[in-house]
């Protein structure tokens, strides 16, 4: 069984009051224990289709499921188990990390969550878990006690990154999670990534105009272009002889950075 299914979706938003078509008729499935990235330029739909598996978008047409189950129309309700199974690490930690909360906080709201407790595998937030979320991914218990105002963007984050994978989900989207940061910290930030999805063999959704970041943390590429997907595949057999014209653009544009 997959993990994540779009079955024919497709979305469609409203610009000053004309549809607009971001998606078109996408079928993809997410394996268990895979490592997909989701590549394309600006507006080309990759973000969109990463916020229909996380159920944060119905779709208008077609279905989307996960572990087997749809999530199209599910009530909010009854989202505790998605919620539970599945994190995201953002582009902007900013937009993420609650600026009134304590790092501390941050990264315990998901073990307090009601679902997860009924779980029975998750931790409590005790301190010695906290502090050991925050070793996990290179940053000093002392920042605990800091907000997120007092803390570089690369400490921020991997504040997210902590807060996402400390109740061990199924899934894992992270959509830019490097490209807000400085050049001299998005090594740092993408080698704990690697480390982290591999060492936890979580399955990986990365969204990324990248395809240096691509090509090192993924097993499989998306390409999008226009809301449709053009070709997917292996990475290296993808990068290394591409068959759509798109492809090639995209890394054509790569080379000449």
């Amino acid at each position: 069984m997959s993990l994540v299914e779009l079955t024919g979706a497709t979305a469609t938003y409203r610009r000053s009051g004309v549809p607009f078509v971001a998606l078109r008729d996408v079928t993809l499935t997410v394996e268990l224990g895979e490592r997909i990235g989701i590549v394309g330029g600006s507006g080309s739909g990759k973000t969109t289709m990463a916020r229909l598996m996380l159920g944060l978008l119905r779709p208008s047409a077609g279905d989307v499921s996960f572990q087997g189950r749809s999530i199209v129309g599910l009530p909010e309700r009854r989202r505790g188990w998605l919620r539970a199974s599945a994190s995201m690490v953002m582009q902007d930690p900013n937009s993420s990390l609650n600026p009134r909360m304590r790092l501390a906080d941050i990264i315990a709201e998901p073990l307090r969550s009601p679902v997860l407790r009924r779980r029975g595998d998750v931790p409590s937030a005790d301190p010695a878990v906290l502090e050991a979320a925050a070793l996990g991914v290179g940053l000093e218990p002392s920042l605990l006690r800091r907000f997120p105002h007092q803390l570089s963007g690369g400490q921020r984050q991997r504040a997210a990154i902590a807060r996402a994978l400390v109740s061990d989900p199924a899934l894992l989207v992270a959509d830019e999670p490097v490209s807000a940061l400085d050049v001299s910290v998005r090594a740092q930030v993408l080698n704990l990534l690697t480390d982290e999805v591999r060492e936890r063999a979580l399955t990986l959704v990365l969204v990324s105009h990248d395809l240096a970041v691509v090509r090192h943390l993924c097993q499989r590429i998306v390409v999008v272009c226009a809301g449709e997907v053009v070709e997917q595949g292996p990475v290296d057999a993808v990068l290394g002889a591409p068959q759509h014209e798109y492809t090639r653009t995209l890394i054509d544009a790569t080379l000449s950075l």
